[in-house]
């Protein structure tokens, strides 16, 4: 079977799209990158309506979540801002219990005198190891802070720690008025007997890659990636930049044998290597959104330091995964952190899919019946909003087919719906943020949504012609995703 006859199948009689899809993909299997034998255009991920799991704070998340399953069938996550805590709960959404510090920044004068942020927890036969990025020299008023990275060692499933020493730290020392050295590395397990480390360098901003040994990971052991080899000592020694902005939140993807990267830049994007070092970027992002500004409060919202979990923790993810990240809404600050969950999956075809990415589209609803259709989380001061159902899933790129590409509306008087891009302001609302793309017309496997005004003339989103029964049609949107 040839590839065009390969994808009409799986997009039934549209012969077209399966063209179109060919032509706009990679050219082959495995040609994302030198070095790479996955097919990265045959990945495919759906992820599920957000949790809200913790938050608002000020204190954490900064840094990636790190999950571990306790013996006794819960689970621990591990959140830091400076000082590291560790929160239990019986399943990764049940996180919002009290917090218990467990590693404090270091002594004046260290390298971690400024904080302790654990980013990674693996496990081995002496127990948990936790790599931790570390901060001295800081004075962040004027933008200043040294990074590096240590490792430390737990037999109490992570309540107290044994600092064992610094094991990847740059070439350059402290830098007046700006960031220098090198962390906001996290690791995974390459099943290939080391453990691999990605992190960014704040002399030239890229990505690189360290590892060590999974039997013998202590300070002095650990190696960057050159190059052309693992022969650059990791404290101190330099390290080839990889390919493109691959970003620092790394897991090992068991079905595939690959090593998945994801970075918080523009949008949430992925990347995928066989040989640990060489990455192919999917095309579509996994989560979509407008603006990826730090200087807070703005009208946007921020995604920030994601991860990706396994079913039963830690960052070894088969089919089924969790992924997190600190999300800060739209005109919110830090001292707004929350800490976000969702239910994802990612399988690999055996030819190319589009779309790869689908995230959930799904509509809430408040105490005073008041509905919000949305794919980010629904967070608003002073109101609270419960799952009330889905409205299928949106793409988060432009397909070859005609496509609408949907903004997310709000005011307190409608609370949130959708409308064409630049609409909102013609419906009476303020727009909030990108929702994604969905069909113009109906093609295999899709449900169309609709514009609703109920009895009250209150604007609502519905996936049904009779918009549930609530009011009258006013238009259809689209058609999304099954």
């Amino acid at each position: 079977m040839n590839p065009v006859e390969a994808l009409a199948r799986v997009f039934g009689s549209h012969r077209m799209l399966a063209v179109a899809v060919l032509s706009s993909s990679f050219t082959g299997f495995g040609t994302g990158a030198l070095g790479n034998d996955i097919c990265d255009a045959c990945i495919d991920v759906r992820v599920e309506y957000p949790h809200v799991v913790r938050g608002p704070s000020r204190h954490e998340p900064d840094a990636p979540v790190s999950l571990i399953e306790l013996p006794d069938g819960h689970f621990r996550a591990f959140a830091a801002n400076g000082t590291t805590v560790a929160i239990d709960g019986a399943t990764p959404f049940d996180l919002g219990g009290r917090s218990k510090a467990v590693m404090a920044p270091g002594p004046p004068g260290g390298p971690a005198e400024c904080g302790n942020w654990l980013t990674t927890v693996l496990r081995s036969a002496g127990g948990l190891y936790g790599l931790i990025h570390n901060e001295a020299h800081c004075d962040y008023r004027h933008g200043e802070t040294y990074k590096s990275m240590s490792l430390a060692r737990s037999s109490d499933e992570g309540l107290t720690w044994d600092m064992l020493g610094p094991v990847i730290t740059g070439a350059e020392g402290p830098a007046p008025g700006r960031e220098s050295g090198e962390g906001d590395c996290t690791a995974a397990d390459g099943h290939d007997g080391f453990w691999y480390a990605y992190c960014q360098r704040l002399s030239d901003w890229k990505n690189f890659a360290a590892r060590a040994k999974n039997n013998d990971p202590l300070p002095g052991k650990w190696m960057k990636w050159s190059g052309s080899g693992w022969d650059s000592p990791a404290l101190g020694g330099s390290a080839a930049p990889l390919d493109g902005s691959i970003g620092m939140s790394a897991a090992y993807w068991t079905n595939a044998n690959g090593m998945l990267v994801m970075a918080a830049a523009s949008a949430l994007r992925l990347s995928i290597s066989a040989d640990k070092v060489h990455f192919a970027t999917l095309a579509e992002p996994i989560i979509l959104y407008d603006d990826n500004d730090w200087k807070r409060p703005a009208p946007t919202d921020l995604y920030a330091y994601p991860s990706m979990i396994g079913e039963h923790g830690f960052n070894d993810v088969g089919p089924r995964f969790f992924l997190a990240y600190t999300y800060i809404p739209p005109g919110a600050d830090f001292t707004q952190r929350y800490l976000v969950m969702h239910e994802a999956r990612i399988e690999l075809s055996s030819v190319p899919r589009h779309p790869q990415v689908r995230v959930a589209l799904s509509r809430w609803k408040n105490q005073d019946g008041l509905t919000w259709a949305t794919t980010g989380p629904p967070i608003l001061a002073g109101a609270s909003f419960s799952y009330d159902l889905s409205l299928g899933y949106v793409m988060t790129a432009v397909p070859p087919l005609p496509s609408v590409k949907l903004d997310e509306c709000f005011s307190p008087r409608w609370g949130g719906f959708l409308a064409e891009v630049g609409g909102c302001a013609a419906q009476g609302s303020e727009r909030r943020r990108v929702a994604g793309y969905v069909f113009r017309s109906e093609q295999p496997d899709t449900m169309p949504i609709y514009s609703c005004l109920s009895q009250r003339y209150v604007r609502f989103t519905s996936g049904r012609s009779d918009c549930d029964g609530a009011g009258t049609r006013d238009r259809l949107l689209g058609f999304a995703l099954r």
